[in-house]
């Protein structure tokens, strides 16, 4: 097993968490060029494909909306836990992560993956 700095962190939690926290963009993008393309065959009078291609793009950049709205609210639900273990006085659980609080940390072998206010634990 190999140890980890704590200093220096590990770059492989950076780019997970790097990835975990960005923003799926690609309903937005087909949204974009499929209602440009149907604006081309509406410019070509092909009237009712282009309809139909271009609610295809406006349900699509309504599914990103959808997507990048709830994304927020899980992640802002996650970071708002309070912290109410008596030995290490953190405000936010995100702190005790950051900092490996052993006190109140759910650790997975080496990893930590959670954090819990039991205080049996």
């Amino acid at each position: 097993m190999s140890k980890i700095n704590p200093d220096s962190g590990d770059t492989n939690d950076k780019n997970k968490s790097n990835m975990g926290s960005r923003m799926v963009i690609w309903p937005l993008i087909a949204g974009i060029v499929i209602i440009g393309f149907s604006i081309l065959l509406l410019t070509l009078r092909v009237i009712v494909p282009s309809f139909i291609l271009m609610l295809t793009g406006i349900s699509l950049i309504i599914y990103w909306i959808y997507i990048t709205k709830n994304k927020g609210e899980v992640t802002g639900q996650r970071n708002d836990v309070i912290c109410t273990c008596a030995i290490c006085e953190h405000n936010q659980s995100s702190t005790c992560i950051k900092q490996k609080c052993m006190c109140c940390s759910i650790a997975k072998g080496d990893r930590i993956v959670g954090h819990t206010n039991n205080p049996l634990k």
